[in-house]
C-alpha cells in the first residue's frame, strides 16, 4: 500500500529545516573543537534522520545528498579528513541546497534540485581528494529564499484558501498536539486578564477594611466586658461575635492571597505563550559570523550562551535589527585582521561573543569582542572637527562622555563605506530601539583590547521589574533595569563642588539630583533632612544620584496601556495601577536626567524658594481620580504647580486659600458642577479675572457656548484631548512656567 505522501509533507518539512539548521550550528562548534563528540553524535544523528524521513517519503535526491553528508561526518570521526575552510564551505552549500528541496517539496511536492556536482565533490572530500566548490545556481539561491519565506508563511495565519481546503480535507487530518492562535487575539486575553487585576486590588481593600472592623470589635467587646462582668449570655454572644470575625477575615486573607496567585499565575502562563527562545534570532548567527568574517578576511571564534531564555516576541522583533548591526559593527570595526592582531601581540582569531541571561526581572544580552576597543583620541577629534565640542573644552572630557558620541546620529570615526559599513545605521538607531523597548545599553571599552555593550530590556513588555518611589506625596515607578543601587545617605555624605551637591559612589564623585526639583514638585527642603534615600541611576554613559522622599522594594508590575493624551509625555514610559487602585506614573530614566542636567541653578534651597515663588498655580477640578492625577502629570513635567479638587465646591473652597493662575474643570461632577462653578469664579471680583479651560467629553456645540457664555477662556473635548492642546492653551493663556 503506497503511502499517502500529503499526509505527512508539513512535518516533514518542518522536520526537515529543524535538523539542517541544528547541523548548521553544530558545524562551527565542531570546527571550533567544542564538545566535539557530543555534538557529532547530535549532528550524524540530524542528518541520519533527515535521510531516513526523506526515503520513508521517496525524496531520493535529499535522501543521497544527506547520506553524502553523514559520510563527510563519519570520515572526520574517523580521523581520515579535517574541516578545512573550503570543507565547511561546501558543507554548507550542500545543507543550502537540501533547504532549497525542501523549498521544492513544500511547492510542487517534488524535491527537484541538482545534486550531481555536490555528491560527486563531497565523495571525493570524504575520500580525502581534491575537491572543488560547485557554483549555486540563481535557481537554486532564489529556492532557498523562499525556503525561508515558506518556512514564515507556515508559522503565521492560514489564508482563506488554505482554511477552506482545511474544512474540506478535515477527515484526512491527524490529530494535532498544538493549535494556531493569532498575536492579536493572544494580546486581546493578556489584557483582559490583566483587567483582573482590580478584582485583586478589591480584595486586599476589602480585606484591610475588615482587619480594622475586627480589631475595632474586639476592642468594642472587651470595653464591654470590663462594664459588664456577670451578664454570662452577653459575654457568651460577644465570644460568638469574636470568633465569626477572625473566621471572616481569615477567609478574606486566603481569598485574598488565592486571588493574588492566581491572576498572577494566570497572567505568567498567558505572557509565556507570546514569549519565544533567543535562538529564533540567534540560531544562524554562527553561519552569518563565519561568512562575514570570511568575507574581511578575518578569523573569528564565536561563542553564544544562554541563547534558549525565552523573551516576548515583539521584544525579539525590536531586537533583531539592533543584534544583527551590533554584530556586523564588531567583527568590521572591531576585530583586526589576523596580521593586525599579531602585530599587537594578539592571537591571529579574535574573539566574538554573546551571552543572553536572566537578571532581576529583565534579560541581559552582553555582547563583546577583543578588537580594537573605542579610540577616545579619534572621537575627540571627530567631535572637535565636526564642531560638537571646542578644542579647548575637549580636551577636559572624561572618556565615558566621549563615548557617548558614539550615540550621536551621524556621527562616525569610520573613513571607509562598503556594503558592510556605512549603511546608515548606526548607533543612535540602536538606542533608539532599545529606548523604545524601555531598555537600556552600557558600553565599556579598553582601547586596544575590546569593547563590551551590555544591553538590558524587559522580559515582557506587558510586565516591567521596577522600584516604587515617593516625591512630595506624589508616587512613581523607576524601572529596574536603569538602577545600579540603592543607598541611605546622611546629610554628612553629602558633599558640595561649586555649590553643587554630590555624593561619593565607588570611588568616584557623581552629581546629586532631587527628584522633587527635577519634576518641580513642591516639597519640604531636601537638604534639611538628616538622612536621604537615593537612587543610582544610568543611562548610557549618564550616571546620576536621584534623591527620593521614600523608596520600596522592587516588585513585579503590570504595564497599562498608556492613555492616547500621555503618549506624547516623554517624561514616562508607561502607567500602572497601584493597591489603592491608584495610576502611578512610570519615568523615563533617559529623559529624568537629562532634566536634571537642565537645572543650571547650584544652591538648591534657593531654588526652592525660587520654585515658591515663580512657579505658576493651577487648579484642576474633575470628580475622576485618574483624569485628575494625568492632567496634574502633564503639568507638573512642565513645571507648573497643581492642585486638584473632586468638585466646584471643593473648588471654591481652594481658591479662597490660595491665589490661583489658571482653572481647568470638568463639567460633569457630583455637588456643584463645571457650568456652576465657572459662573462662580466670574461673578467674584476677586477671581474673576482667572482664566479656565473647560475640559470635557461633552461636544455638543450648546454645552461649548454655554461654557463660552459663563466666562470659559477654552474648551477642549476629552475625545480630542492631548498633553500638546493642553498645554498650548495653557501657554496661551497664563505663559509658560518660568522656572525652567
Amino acid at each position: 500500500m503506497a503511502i499517502d505522501k500529503d499526509k505527512y509533507i508539513q512535518k516533514y518539512i518542518e522536520e526537515g529545516l529543524e535538523n539542517t539548521n541544528l547541523v548548521e550550528t553544530l558545524i562551527f562548534d565542531i570546527k571550533d573543537g567544542i564538545s566535539v563528540e557530543d555534538d557529532l553524535a547530535t549532528l550524524l544523528r540530524s542528518l541520519h534522520t533527515l535521510k531516513g524521513s526523506s526515503r520513508m517519503l521517496e525524496f531520493k535526491r535529499i535522501e543521497e545528498l544527506s547520506h553524502s553528508l553523514e559520510s563527510i561526518f563519519a570520515a572526520f570521526r574517523e580521523q581520515r579528513i579535517g574541516l578545512s575552510e573550503n570543507a565547511v564551505k561546501l558543507v554548507l552549500a550542500s545543507l543550502d541546497l537540501i533547504k532549497s528541496g525542501l523549498a521544492s517539496v513544500q511547492q510542487t511536492k517534488n524535491d527537484d534540485i541538482e545534486i550531481h556536482e555536490y555528491v560527486k565533490n563531497l565523495s571525493l572530500l570524504a575520500a580525502n581528494e581534491d575537491f572543488l566548490l560547485p557554483e549555486i545556481t540563481i535557481k537554486q539561491t532564489k529556492d532557498l529564499k523562499n525556503s525561508y519565506e515558506g518556512n514564515s508563511l507556515q508559522s503565521g495565519t492560514d489564508t482563506e484558501d488554505a482554511g477552506e481546503k482545511n474544512k474540506k480535507d478535515a477527515k484526512k487530518e491527524v490529530k494535532s498536539e498544538s493549535i494556531r492562535l493569532s498575536l492579536e487575539k493572544i494580546n486581546g486575553i493578556i489584557k483582559s486578564i490583566a483587567s483582573l487585576q482590580s478584582l485583586e486590588i478589591t480584595a486586599k481593600s476589602i480585606l484591610k477594611e475588615s482587619d480594622l472592623l475586627n480589631k475595632q470589635l474586639k476592642e468594642f467587646s472587651k470595653l464591654i466586658k470590663d462594664h459588664i462582668k456577670h451578664d454570662l449570655s452577653l459575654t457568651s454572644n460577644l465570644r460568638k461575635l469574636e470568633r465569626f470575625g477572625d473566621r471572616l477575615n481569615s477567609s478574606l486573607k486566603n481569598y485574598a492571597i488565592d486571588a493574588e496567585n492566581s491572576i498572577s499565575g494566570a497572567y505568567d502562563s498567558v505572557i509565556s505563550l507570546r514569549t519565544l527562545p533567543l535562538s529564533t534570532i540567534f540560531d544562524n548567527y554562527p553561519r552569518y559570523v563565519y561568512e562575514l568574517s570570511q568575507e574581511l578576511g578575518k578569523k573569528v571564534h564565536f561563542t553564544i550562551t544562554g541563547k534558549e531564555n525565552e523573551i516576548d516576541k515583539n521584544i525579539i522583533e525590536g531586537l533583531t535589527d539592533v543584534f544583527m548591526h551590533m554584530a556586523r559593527n564588531s567583527i568590521d570595526h572591531g576585530i583586526e585582521t589576523p596580521h593586525e592582531r599579531i602585530a599587537a601581540g594578539k592571537d591571529e582569531t579574535g574573539n566574538f561573543s554573546i551571552t543572553c541571561s536572566r537578571e532581576s526581572g529583565s534579560m541581559k544580552i552582553v555582547i563583546s569582542d577583543d578588537g580594537r576597543g573605542i579610540d577616545h583620541e579619534k572621537i575627540r577629534q571627530k567631535a572637535i572637527k565636526d564642531g560638537l565640542v571646542s578644542e579647548a573644552s575637549a580636551a577636559s572630557i572624561s572618556g565615558e562622555e566621549l563615548t557617548s558620541f558614539i550615540f550621536r546620529s551621524g556621527f562616525s570615526t569610520s573613513g571607509k563605506v562598503s556594503n558592510i559599513s556605512g549603511r546608515g545605521v548606526g548607533l543612535d538607531v540602536v538606542r533608539g530601539s532599545i529606548e523604545a523597548l524601555k531598555g537600556s545599553i552600557i558600553v565599556e571599552s579598553v582601547f586596544g583590547k575590546g569593547v563590551t555593550f551590555t544591553i538590558i530590556v524587559p522580559l515582557s513588555i506587558a510586565v516591567l521589574m521596577g522600584f516604587p518611589v515617593e516625591c512630595g506625596g506624589f508616587n512613581f515607578i523607576i524601572p529596574a533595569n536603569f538602577v545600579e543601587t540603592i543607598m541611605l545617605i546622611s546629610r554628612e555624605d553629602i558633599i558640595t563642588v561649586v555649590d553643587r551637591p554630590e555624593i561619593k559612589y565607588n570611588g568616584r564623585i557623581i552629581k546629586l539630583f532631587y527628584l522633587s526639583n527635577i519634576l518641580r514638585i513642591n516639597t519640604e527642603t531636601d537638604k534639611q533632612r538628616d538622612t536621604n534615600f537615593i537612587v543610582i541611576v544610568r543611562s548610557y554613559e549618564d550616571i546620576a544620584a536621584i534623591a527620593v522622599d521614600n523608596i520600596n522594594s522592587m516588585r513585579s508590575v503590570i504595564l497599562k496601556t498608556m492613555p492616547a493624551f500621555m503618549e506624547n509625555v516623554p517624561l514616562f514610559s508607561g502607567i500602572i495601577l497601584n493597591e489603592d487602585y491608584e495610576m502611578v506614573s512610570v519615568l523615563h530614566i533617559p529623559t529624568v536626567i537629562k532634566m536634571a542636567k537642565r537645572i543650571k541653578t547650584i544652591d538648591m534651597k534657593k531654588r526652592n524658594v525660587e520654585f515658591e515663588n515663580l512657579r505658576k498655580s493651577i487648579l484642576v477640578v474633575d470628580d475622576s481620580t485618574p483624569t485628575c492625577e494625568i492632567e496634574r502629570d502633564i503639568l507638573t513635567s512642565e513645571g507648573y504647580l497643581v492642585d486638584t479638587a473632586a468638585d466646584g465646591a471643593q473648588a471654591l473652597k481652594a481658591m479662597k486659600t490660595k491665589q490661583y493662575d489658571l482653572v481647568c474643570t470638568d463639567i460633569n461632577m457630583p455637588v456643584m458642577d463645571g457650568f456652576m462653578l465657572v459662573e462662580n469664579i466670574k461673578k467674584n471680583n476677586e477671581l474673576s479675572g482667572i482664566p479656565i479651560i473647560v475640559i470635557s467629553s461633552k461636544a455638543d456645540e450648546e454645552d461649548q457656548k454655554k461654557a463660552f457664555t459663563l466666562g470659559a477662556s477654552r474648551y477642549i473635548i476629552k475625545n480630542s484631548f492631548n498633553s500638546h492642546n493642553l498645554l498650548e492653551a495653557v501657554n496661551e493663556l497664563i505663559g509658560g512656567n518660568s522656572v525652567r
